[in-house]
């Protein structure tokens, strides 16, 4: 079976994670990706390869709108595709759901990774082109309630129109190591620190700013703090170090980039930080309660984000930051779930990529 799958970015985020996780999986059960990309390269370039799939590289539709659909029309002539699946974050581009329906491909797939999405004009071309998407697609998928409800609407997901397929991952590549712990730490000088922790893309919604305020006011009351940021040193980044440096900050911070390791990474934090402006349901979330990090995170994130009750606190933004960082020093003397039990209340909650992924299969072969 071979889908083509469009949306990818040239960096990896929740959306190339989702994608990703679940091609490590279904290339093993006979489902073959191939990938649409409008950038000078797609994130997990060579993997893709290494997996056997095709990467398409043509006009950026911002750029050259004609030479973009001219090529897309080309690559569904030349293979025949059992399904395109077209993972949006707004619907802003319906550009190729649009050709995938003229060009009268079986199965066509929108699939919301998002509840919101920034900036006037994009919001403006969302906001126009939602009721075009019914008529273009033959599925319509989401990451979670919240985001199948944003992009298309109360009446389609109150009817069963829309299809939740869960920001699944491979729990044990993600499982608390005490060996890779100790290791971090001693090397980066940690060992006797509180270590506060992020994993995300320097951008708007992930809320950054928001972090370093939360952060110096803990500074303030407790001394032996680390914050770490892991992501790779793009977008916001150059304005959020300069903004470590103007608060004093600059030696207690760790800019630890893009890591192939995440475990490694969560293993030495003591507690997640996350108090974004808006999510679906994020991966770097689910991820830091697999390694049983207990989290502290913003009520605009989906309360579906949460697996482990117990151990995640949801605060408003609009609450101050002596209460947000009130919240994350208690919440950092938690001690970790045991991995045995971690890993079964994720395959409770559909958020095992080992049981997951059949679902999605289903989807394209039905």
């Amino acid at each position: 079976m071979k889908v083509l799958q469009i949306g990818m970015g040239n960096v990896s985020g929740g959306l190339e994670a989702f994608v990703m996780n679940y091609y490590r999986i279904l290339v093993h059960m006979d489902v073959q990706f191939d990938f649409v990309c409008m950038y000078d390269k797609i994130a997990h370039e060579e993997e893709i390869r290494k997996l056997g799939g095709k990467i398409y590289y043509i006009p950026n539709v911002k750029k050259n709108y004609r030479g973009y659909i001219k090529e897309l029309k080309n690559i569904l002539k030349e293979t025949k595709y059992d399904a395109v699946h077209v993972n949006m974050l707004s619907a802003a581009n319906i550009v190729p759901l649009r050709v995938a329906y003229t060009m009268k491909i079986p199965k066509i797939i929108a699939h919301s990774h998002s509840s919101s999405c920034p900036g006037l004009i994009r919001k403006m071309m969302d906001w126009w082109n939602r009721p075009k998407i019914a008529k273009y697609a033959t599925d319509r998928i989401a990451c979670g309630e919240m985001a199948g409800r944003w992009l298309f609407g109360d009446k389609a997901f109150q009817n069963g129109q829309v299809k939740v397929i869960n920001n699944a991952i491979q729990v044990e590549k993600f499982s608390f190591s005490e060996e890779e712990r100790a290791s971090l730490r001693k090397k980066l000088g940690w060992e006797n620190k509180t270590v506060i922790g992020h994993v995300g893309r320097f951008d708007i919604p992930k809320n950054h700013d928001r972090m370093i305020d939360i952060f110096q006011q803990i500074v303030s009351e407790k001394e032996d703090v680390i914050l770490c940021l892991v992501g790779p040193k793009e977008g916001l980044y150059t304005q959020i170090k300069e903004k470590t440096v103007q608060k004093g900050l600059e030696n207690k911070v760790y800019f630890a980039g893009r890591q192939e390791n995440i475990r490694r990474y969560l293993s030495a934090m003591d507690v997640f930080l996350f108090p974004s402006v808006f999510e679906g349901v994020p991966f770097a979330l689910i991820e830091a309660q697999a390694n049983g990090l207990p989290c502290v995170m913003s009520d605009a994130v989906s309360e579906e984000a949460i697996v482990f009750s117990e151990r995640v606190r949801r605060l408003s933004l609009e609450v101050d930051n002596v209460q947000w960082a009130m919240t994350v020093m208690r919440m950092s003397c938690m001690h970790r779930e045991d991995v045995a039990s971690i890993k079964k209340k994720l395959s409770d909650a559909h958020l095992n990529i080992e049981t997951e992924a059949k679902y999605l299969r289903d989807l394209y072969q039905n």
